[in-house]
């Protein structure tokens, strides 16, 4: 909130500059000298065409316009301002001494943002450069500060959701951490298998080999036998050479008994690991179970808190018949919403959505509509609905400093959260509230009109 109010703040530094068209002297000076006590910097203009002209080469922050003047009239002139993209966002108040909801309606419709009568109050004129950012509020300041740690608190709203995630991933690194122990111990076991044959193959290869050359030695020594032999020689010669034979034999035996004994042992060792690897397997799949199931708790706690927080901002959303929709009192509702899910990690699109009222109406003297009576018959109604009825234009139901605050709040630009506005014509309105069938008078329609002329947002997150 502080971010806010500093560029609230920048804003109504830079407002410094107004433009007072009026073909009365008396009136020009009269407010020249209002705005001026406001530090205001004040230029004059006598017709509609002087401001037109003067605005081609000078830029100011507000203007405020007469209604009636020689030559072009003071409609006339904000519908060429108004048409000059060079223009168009300069907020424009109607200075006059004509009233009536039709000639409101009318400078509204051509873009002014408001009427103000020619014996303006200071507190009025006040008020209304306050809402357009033109001046500074002290004690509106004052109570910002106080409410500054309340809005801290509310930065520490998503550890819980960050310790969720962080859970979930501290089981899912146990897992791999698991199985990849369990694989390197396999490949340890076969590597250590393998090298235990190599090894036995070079002791028997080895062994052989020195039986072999100590029997050459042998017979290199040996004197050659005589041309006959007897059977001792015989005994003897059969001897030397079942020697060896035995102990190669014993030999192999006794390597070959190791070998078996390593073999099962490798067939323990092996199904010892898979027993481990397969509780490992189950803990780890219960592990993430649990963390899939808290995810999705936590989850539903989200989609609940979107939900009642989008509850409270639609509880009260009718607005009255002569009530622009997105007024001053929408904004502050929309900025509530976005401080309170953007606290909650909230990513997506707030929808805002302006839908029309069918009202009991009458004409007025001025060409237009308006209210009857309260007490009015329901049948003497001349029209039901709504004189937007056929315009689902946006911009025809915002006033200038909603606009400013879409174009202008880091609550919305670069924030990742998306603002839709909507605006719904008779068609496409929905009607939230039926008229019972013994409806009697034009008041008892209006209130259930009222509470269907009204404002609804929604929070539409983006999927995971």
């Amino acid at each position: 909130m502080d971010t806010i109010g500093n560029v609230l703040q920048g804003m109504a530094m830079a407002f410094k500059r107004a433009l007072v068209v009026d073909d009365s002297k008396s009136a020009r000076m009269a407010l020249k000298a209002l705005l001026e006590e406001q530090e205001l910097h004040v230029y004059l203009a006598e017709t509609g065409e002087d401001a037109i002209e003067f605005l081609r080469t000078q830029a100011v922050d507000v203007i405020f316009m007469d209604h009636s003047m020689p030559g072009m009239t003071g409609l006339e002139a904000v519908s060429v301002i108004k048409g000059n993209p060079r223009t168009a966002m300069i907020p424009v108040m109607m200075y006059t001494a004509k009233e009536g909801e039709v000639y409101v309606g009318q400078a509204r419709a051509l873009g002014a943002v408001g009427v103000l009568p020619k014996q303006v109050q200071p507190g009025a004129l006040f008020d209304m450069l306050l809402k357009l950012g033109l001046v500074r509020d002290r004690r509106a300041e004052l109570r910002a500060a106080e409410s500054g740690e309340a809005a801290e608190a509310t930065e520490h709203a998503p550890d819980e959701v960050d310790r969720q995630y962080e859970q979930q991933a501290l089981g899912m690194s146990v897992q791999a951490l698991v199985s990849r122990i369990l694989e390197d111990q396999h490949t340890v076991l076969r590597s250590d298998i393998l090298s235990s044959h190599r090894n036995f193959a070079r002791q028997v290869a080895a062994e052989i080999f020195q039986k072999q050359r100590a029997e050459a030695e042998l017979a290199k020594l040996t004197p050659p036998p005589a041309k006959t032999y007897g059977r001792g020689a015989v005994f003897f010669l059969a001897l030397a050479l079942l020697v060896p034979t035995l102990i190669l034999l014993a030999t192999v035996w006794q390597l070959r008994g190791e070998r078996d004994a390593a073999l099962n042992d490798n067939a323990r060792l092996v199904e010892a690991a898979q027993r481990q690897l397969a509780a490992a397997q189950t803990e780890t799949s219960d592990l993430v179970s649990g963390m899939e199931a808290e995810l999705a708790h936590a989850q539903s706690r989200y989609l609940t808190s979107l939900a009642a927080i989008q509850w409270a901002v639609n509880r009260d959303g009718g607005v009255p018949f002569d009530e622009l929709p997105l007024n001053e009192n929408r904004q502050e509702t929309l900025e509530s919403l976005l401080v309170y899910a953007r606290a909650l990690g909230f990513q997506g699109t707030v929808r805002v959505e302006s839908h029309l009222g069918e009202f009991c109406l009458v004409p007025d003297d001025r060409g237009g509509y308006r209210l009857p009576e309260a007490d009015m018959p329901l049948a003497q109604c001349v029209m039901i609905g709504h004189p937007q009825d056929n315009s689902d234009s946006a911009v025809d139901r915002q006033a200038i400093g909603f606009a400013n605050f879409l174009a202008t709040s880091p609550l919305v630009n670069g924030s990742g959260v998306d603002v839709e506005v909507v605006a719904h014509d008779r068609s496409g309105s929905v009607r939230r509230y039926p008229f019972p069938a013994n409806l009697q008078t034009a008041g008892e329609w209006n209130r259930i009109a009222e509470k269907n002329n009204r404002v609804e947002y929604s929070l539409l997150p983006v999927s995971p």
